[in-house]
């Protein structure tokens, strides 16, 4: 059974908070694409360019997640707030 975590994700540029079920062993650069498509498909009037994702940062240490490391990795934890850039 795959691990899964939930990390809140505050996006800017919609103004929105939005909680995700993630897989803990999933790398910062699938998920990254996996929330903007969930924002897109939830949000369908938003232009893909407002959504121009390159980084998530850990709001509780200011640090960019690197993209090809997983959050297990990066010691994300449950309920983690992270700031999608």
């Amino acid at each position: 059974m795959v691990e899964k975590i939930s990390i809140n994700i505050k996006v800017p540029s919609l103004n929105v908070e939005h909680n995700f079920l993630v897989p803990i062993d999933m790398s910062v650069g699938v998920t990254v694409g996996l929330i903007e498509k969930t924002l897109l498909e939830e949000y369908p009037g938003v232009k893909k360019s407002l959504l121009n994702t390159k980084a998530l940062m850990q709001l509780s240490t200011g640090k960019i997640l690197a993209l090809a490391c997983n959050l297990r990795q990066l010691g994300i934890i449950q309920g983690e707030k992270l700031l999608l850039l």
